[in-house]
């Protein structure tokens, strides 16, 4: 497997990975109603953008079957901290190490810019994952999606 930066190119893939892992991860944490709010829609110009800026990915031959992105934007950030985000793994692949290096990946990208500490919001059934990789969750926490939804998520951070 490859991990490399992504393109615009990437960002339908990364969008279908993104709502195959939200809808086989996340259930049975959130409601169908919820699940199915948070993977509506298609593919915007505005998250490929970003994908273009700032993702990076793991492939597998030609199949992206992992995401991550590192934002040093985030409104909450304090001096020195990065947010994770995006990190999505195919739900096939899960459980085989990708997630994991996905992360070793963003922590060495973090601290070549400088970053102390990272931080994330992560949903219910992924928060052990975070824990196994070093994460505290610090709280409990509201996720407001930009569509007008709530999701409780787990607010974690960890000093590198």
């Amino acid at each position: 497997m490859e991990l490399c930066k992504a393109a615009a190119e990437d960002a339908q893939a990364i969008w279908d990975l993104r709502n195959k892992a939200i809808l086989a991860g996340c259930k049975g944490y959130y409601d169908e109603l919820s699940l199915a709010r948070w993977t509506e829609g298609e593919l915007t110009e505005s998250f490929t953008a970003v994908v273009a800026q700032g993702f990076y990915i793991m492939k597998d031959g030609a199949r992206v079957v992992g995401s991550v992105m590192l934002d040093l934007t985030h409104p909450e950030l304090k001096s020195a901290e990065g947010q994770v985000e995006a990190l999505f793994v195919a739900p096939d692949v899960m459980g085989r190490g990708v997630g994991k290096r996905l992360m070793a990946f963003v922590e060495e990208l973090a601290l070549a810019q400088g970053i102390s500490r990272l931080r994330l919001e992560s949903t219910l059934n992924a928060a052990p994952f975070y824990r196994a990789c070093g994460f505290g969750e610090e709280k409990r926490s509201l996720y407001q999606s930009p569509r007008g939804f709530t999701l409780d998520c787990c607010l974690m951070y960890k000093n590198l």
